[in-house]
């Protein structure tokens, strides 16, 4: 009862850093293999290794994240008036077949509670974006410590899982090929889609390309509704702006060309890293973001896939020793 107590407590005032330590295990996950691959092939010093992994990593995945961050930062005003334009846009749309067929489509202030739903949601995904860059550091810091002593980590691990030698030892291995599939597949998969649609933003004209570019990135990790809350919106504004072919061809390629990408590369990548079914993607979202904001993005589908696991695993262990227990009826 003493250990749940103390083990509470100090949950309950470290929960700010479980992004960080989440982070860092998946660092760990990443770029564990580079530091073994250097210290069995190039005979480098742990240390050694480890100071070169974690530069590299920090020049090639970080510093991109800073400039996107800052750029979040920037335009996080631009961002909601874009999102605010667009509301604007679809009640003039509303209101004018309701004047011109009589009819009473959608209520105002249902329309506004909406709005103010996704102006809050999308405030918290972008502050999340920001204040997910000083967690990186703290992550970082962790990460030097895991790499350092990681044979004690693998066994600390293993212990801590209460199943037996074999299956810990299976869960062990299933968490990390679930990590690296879901850091590398969310990301890519927002990635491969922003820039698919950054290329007809900058054809069409499209004002604030970039600032959609990174919208589209973002909202491309969420499975279902995906990219289709970026270039719906991005439509409608400009047909709202009397640009109805532009507002077309945006419309008709992000449906087929944009949703096509997203469909094709994510069955490609799902074979290539795992399958995570997109429901478990959607809810790990949806509970993400609302713990860590847009840390959660990443870190809310790999938990809710990881509840899902341990519960796989729990199950065939108790199933395991309820088969081999003696049967007391002869």
């Amino acid at each position: 009862m003493s250990i749940l107590l103390l083990g509470g407590l100090l949950f309950v005032h470290l929960d700010s850093f479980i992004p960080a330590l989440l982070g860092a295990y998946t660092l760990y996950i990443l770029l564990g293999g580079w530091v073994k691959k250097m210290e069995a092939k190039w005979k480098m010093s742990r240390i050694i290794a480890i100071v070169i992994v974690m530069l590299g990593s920090f020049l090639m995945f970080l510093l991109p994240m800073y400039f996107v961050g800052q750029v979040l930062f920037h335009s996080h005003t631009l961002a909601l008036d874009q999102y605010s334009s667009f509301f604007k846009a679809v009640k003039g749309f509303v209101e004018q077949i309701e004047v011109k067929y009589q009819v009473n489509l959608l209520d105002e202030k249902s329309l506004d509670k909406v709005f103010s739903w996704l102006t809050q949601s999308a405030s918290k995904l972008i502050n999340g974006a920001v204040n997910g860059i000083t967690g990186i550091f703290l992550s970082y810091l962790i990460l030097y410590f895991m790499l350092r002593e990681r044979e004690l980590l693998d066994k600390t691990l293993i212990k801590i899982f209460p199943l037996n030698q074999e299956n810990s030892e299976q869960l062990l291995g299933e968490v990390n090929k679930l990590v690296f599939s879901n850091a590398i597949g969310i990301p890519v998969i927002g990635i491969v889609q922003g820039v698919t649609g950054l290329l007809i933003y900058l054809i069409l004209g499209v004002p604030n390309a970039i600032l959609w570019f990174l919208v589209t990135c973002i909202v491309s990790m969420i499975p279902i509704l995906g990219s289709a809350l970026a270039y719906i919106p991005v439509s409608i504004l400009l047909f709202a702006n009397h640009e109805n072919v532009r507002g077309m061809i945006m419309l008709l390629y992000g449906f087929f060309v944009i949703g096509s990408v997203d469909n094709i590369f994510r069955i490609w990548l799902q074979n290539k890293l795992g399958d995570t079914h997109p429901l478990i993607t959607l809810f790990g979202v949806i509970v993400g973001v609302q713990l860590w904001g847009f840390t959660g993005l990443i870190f809310g589908p790999i938990l809710f896939s990881l509840f899902l696991l341990l519960s796989t695993y729990y199950g065939r262990e108790f199933q395991g020793k309820e088969e081999n227990k003696p049967s007391s009826l002869k």
